[in-house]
């Protein structure tokens, strides 16, 4: 399960009481757990901290030091989980989500600020002294060159990469920024053995970029030029944006005869390091602007399951009062029937007494017996259906016709027959 902090929510956190002793509240290990406080700049209580605060001593607690450039205002720990995204959405409901992070300072300001952090940034005109990143490139391209002398039959799989002026150029280009950045203290890294996109690390917040031709599209299992191709050719630096632009941020620097990049490299080792702190506040603010997005939606998934169920409640008290009506017509009708039964009865028995051919008393009896049961099972009163709990008949459309279901019915009762006496004598009576 991921949690969230703000950076002093964080530091004061992990002041509050022993690593090891937080660290299992998050299902990790106390090292991992001062490996993410190392890696957002956090200072950790030094070594007898706590057994000297327990024995009364003075201690000093360290400052929260400012927050560093493109380094989150968020902490995360922890990961979110699919398969406990209700955990998740529970716990965001219940939780009341703090105000967006602010970020007063302007591109401007913001600039400024780099400019003077960054300072000169001078154009290394040979490759005597590389980055671990150009280092890489260059020794690559040794070990192909050298493969390609010692095959009787080269292959274009083993033609080196950087060997045309050209691409000379792109290195030392290259090579100037990362060693800019790394006095610094911010990680490069090119991608691939023959990359147009390489990555910095500005604190947390990693920026990819493309220098290259911005027209050719780069092979990257083959030379992107011939060896012969001129440094004239024309070169773009571009830094990847996949958010709205921010007024003031520059993200491209065209090569030009009047403006080469190599009088540039200052303002795009600056504008690396904006763009940085830039994309690290607009994912904050995106990651926020998610949260509270979310949590009004699962607050309206709340309130739209419960004004369904209502719905729902209400439909089922109205169709089992209807149904609870019926019963109680139909329970009214079938008195009627049986009272008016009961008059038939006796008026046949008076009837075959005063008959000159009277039908023989056993028969009669016989016929009055099963008259009488008749008599008792439509009685509603006699078989105490007023008493008959009456169900929902439930959402589905139901035969025309067709009995509310009820329970406690006799075994006799329990299946409505396709012809019943009192649906004709119903329709008859209303």
């Amino acid at each position: 399960m991921e949690h969230q902090f703000s950076r002093q929510e964080f530091f004061d956190l992990i002041w509050s009481k022993p690593i090891k002793d937080i660290a299992p509240e998050f299902g990790m290990s106390d090292v991992g757990l001062a490996k993410i406080c190392r890696s957002h700049v956090l200072p950790l209580p030094g070594r007898g901290y706590w057994a000297k605060l327990k024995a009364g001593k003075k201690v000093m607690k360290l400052p929260l030091p400012p927050r560093g450039l493109g380094e989150a205002e968020t902490i995360h720990i922890g990961q979110s989980d699919w398969r406990r995204s209700g955990e998740e959405d529970a716990r965001l409901m219940a939780e009341e989500i703090p105000p967006p992070p602010e970020f007063p300072e302007t591109v401007e300001a913001l600039t400024e600020r780099v400019t003077k952090l960054v300072g000169k940034v001078p154009y290394l005109r040979d490759l005597n002294r590389t980055h671990g990143a150009v280092t890489r490139l260059l020794e690559g391209d040794v070990k192909r060159i050298e493969k390609r002398s010692a095959s009787s039959y080269p292959s274009i799989l083993d033609d080196p990469y950087f060997v045309s002026p050209y691409e000379r150029r792109r290195l030392k280009i290259l090579n100037s920024i990362f060693l800019a950045l790394a006095r610094l203290e911010m990680q490069s890294a090119a991608d691939g053995k023959n990359p147009s996109e390489f990555t910095v690390r500005v604190g947390n917040t990693h920026v990819r970029f493309r220098l290259d031709d911005p027209k050719a599209k780069r092979e990257t299992w083959r030379p992107g030029s011939d060896s012969r191709r001129p440094t004239t050719d024309p070169l773009q630096l571009s830094i990847s944006w996949y958010r709205e632009k921010e007024e003031g941020l520059r993200l491209v620097w065209v090569d030009s005869r009047d403006a080469p990049l190599e009088e540039s490299l200052q303002e795009i080792v600056i504008g690396l390091i904006v763009a940085g702190e830039m994309q690290m506040r607009a994912a904050e603010l995106q990651r926020h602007a998610w949260r509270v997005e979310r949590k009004a939606e699962l607050i309206a998934a709340v309130r739209k399951r419960e004004e369904e169920a209502r719905r729902k409640e209400r439909a089922r008290l109205q169709r089992l009062e209807k149904a609870r009506i019926e019963h109680l017509l139909e329970d009214a009708m079938s008195l009627r029937l049986a009272n008016d039964l009961r008059t038939y009865i006796q008026a046949v028995q008076e009837v075959n007494k005063a008959s000159d051919v009277p039908v023989p008393d056993e028969e009669m009896a016989e016929w009055v017996a099963w008259a009488w049961a008749q008599v008792e099972r439509i009685d509603p009163i006699q078989r105490r259906s007023f008493l008959q709990l009456v169900e929902d008949p439930g959402e589905e459309p139901r035969e025309s016709g067709s009995q509310p279901r009820t329970s406690n019915r006799p075994d006799d009762m329990g299946t409505t027959p396709a012809w019943h006496p009192n649906r004709w004598y119903t329709q008859l009576h209303r």
